[in-house]
């Protein structure tokens, strides 16, 4: 593990606006938990990957605290990421491998969180210690209205429960939302009227509102911003910045990567003038990486991209900082997934993990803070319903199709090939083995995939599309 300090200039540079004494004692702190849509490794500024994009308030974030260089989520797409982190479990646990989608594997299953799971997430969590909780953003769960976030744990729900939705949002009534619920906005269960707004702006807007409306008690606030997904849409402003980019889509990647980091640095802004700061752990990650093809951000050096379980889906720019407690400057290697935020944020708001959680993360605050010099080695798995992997502090096994009569393998010392281009399993055949046999372990304890995409593998057709009423 190496775990290394920013300069002292770049520090300056990133954190002189404000003061931050170290505290002795803390109370109960705030959670804000920034979630991307969809950005790839290279375009977070801070990683020093692509030239072309500006992110000057995720940089400050990051200077703030700690740079997770190998960060991962659950699940290289959308649903089921956000299905592990909120719930601190593999989703593979309750059969959620995939989007919804329009085939399930047998009569009578629902697509989203299982019934008994509705409230095993942070928020509810959260909500019974005493927080308040908010969730400003895409959900992305069953599309019924039991799986919404104001019937599960969030006090507060702005925004959409679906895949995507277009950035340009105005008045809706309610019959236009029945006929295009990818353009209409949520207040809980009530479709929002009264704006006219970029919708990255209005998400920061909405999540600076429930700020300023909380600060005087502990709060937990969730924003999985749509952005960077598509539709590709920027505003005029943002894409003049960009005119001298050729490449019209990447333009307007970056015009979309540029207005989300403004949105962080008004939401970081709003912390700082509440004079919050010292006492709210901030988390930034993306649900997954970046597809070129697809919404134009890059994972470079990574192989591959969103959708596949080489690193290029599944590693993500990912930073926590809690000033006065986390301390800055850092960047730390240590493999870390998603699971983690939960444990770690329910410890440092003194909130007792119940067992009946089930947990599958680990508490980082000890590393986070400089109390441990590294994490116990562990496994980290994925399963797609297609394809599967493992890692361990060094070693990674990728099987790219699982369901194939004699699965391939592919073995990369990951802890030193970040790019995963040199295949070494003809070499080392004892990780081979090693690997694969601590994947089936852990993939015996999930459940089977309820839904999904195939025909083949999930033969039975729902009416998916028209659940959003319910």
């Amino acid at each position: 593990m190496k775990k290394t300090l920013l300069s002292a200039a770049i520090l300056t540079t990133f954190c002189a606006p404000v003061s931050y004494a170290v505290a002795s004692e803390v109370t109960q702190p705030n959670v804000v938990i920034l979630f991307a849509d969809d950005m790839g490794y290279a375009d977070a500024g801070y990683h020093n990957i692509s030239q072309d994009v500006e992110t000057p308030n995720l940089d400050r974030l990051a200077a703030r605290g700690a740079i997770l260089t190998a960060g991962y989520v659950t699940a290289p797409v959308c649903g089921p990421s956000r299905a592990g982190m909120m719930t601190g479990r593999y989703q593979q646990r309750f059969g959620f491998h995939n989007n919804t989608g329009p085939f399930v594997r047998e009569e009578g299953i629902v697509q989203g969180m299982p019934e008994d799971m509705l409230n095993n997430n942070f928020g509810y969590y959260f909500q019974q210690n005493g927080y308040t909780t908010g969730m400003v953003g895409k959900h992305h769960d069953g599309k019924q209205r039991k799986f919404w976030p104001h019937h599960r744990g969030f006090d507060e729900f702005y925004g959409f429960n679906n895949g995507a939705a277009n950035y340009f949002v105005g008045p809706k009534n309610q019959e236009e939302a029945a006929r295009k619920p990818f353009s209409v906005m949520y207040r809980n269960d009530e479709v929002d009227e009264n704006f006219d707004e970029y919708l990255t702006d209005r998400f920061g807007t909405e999540a600076i509102s429930f700020i300023e409306r909380h600060k005087d008690n502990p709060f937990l606030l969730y924003v999985p911003f749509n952005g960077i997904h598509g539709p590709l849409q920027a505003t005029d402003e943002d894409l003049a910045r960009y005119e001298h980019i050729e490449d019209e889509k990447r333009r307007k990647l970056v015009a979309m990567n540029y207005n989300l980091d403004k949105n962080i640095g008004r939401i970081m802004d709003s912390l700082d003038e509440n004079g919050l700061t010292d006492n709210t752990i901030v988390i930034y990650l993306s649900d997954n990486g970046g597809k070129p093809k697809g919404n134009a951000s890059y994972n470079h050096p990574l192989r591959a991209e969103k959708g596949t379980v080489w690193d290029g889906g599944i590693r993500i720019p990912f930073t926590v900082s809690w000033p006065g407690q986390i301390p800055a400057g850092q960047t730390i290697d240590d493999p870390i997934i998603s699971l983690d935020i939960l444990p770690t944020i329910a410890n440092a708001a003194g909130i007792e993990i119940q067992a009946d959680w089930q947990l599958d993360g680990v508490d980082i605050m000890p590393l986070l803070k400089g109390d441990t010099d590294k994490l116990e080695n562990r496994f980290i798995y994925w399963n797609t319903s297609r394809a599967g992997a493992i890692r361990d502090e060094d070693w990674k096994l990728v099987i790219p199709n699982i369901t194939a009569q004699r699965p391939r393998y592919q073995l990369f010392k990951i802890s030193e090939d970040i790019s995963e281009s040199n295949e070494l399993s003809k070499q080392h055949p004892e990780q081979v083995e090693r690997l694969l046999n601590a994947w089936h372990a852990w993939d015996a304890e999930n459940e089977d995939a309820k839904w999904g995409w195939n025909r083949n593998m999930f033969p039975v057709e729902t009416n998916w599309r028209n659940l959003n009423s319910l």
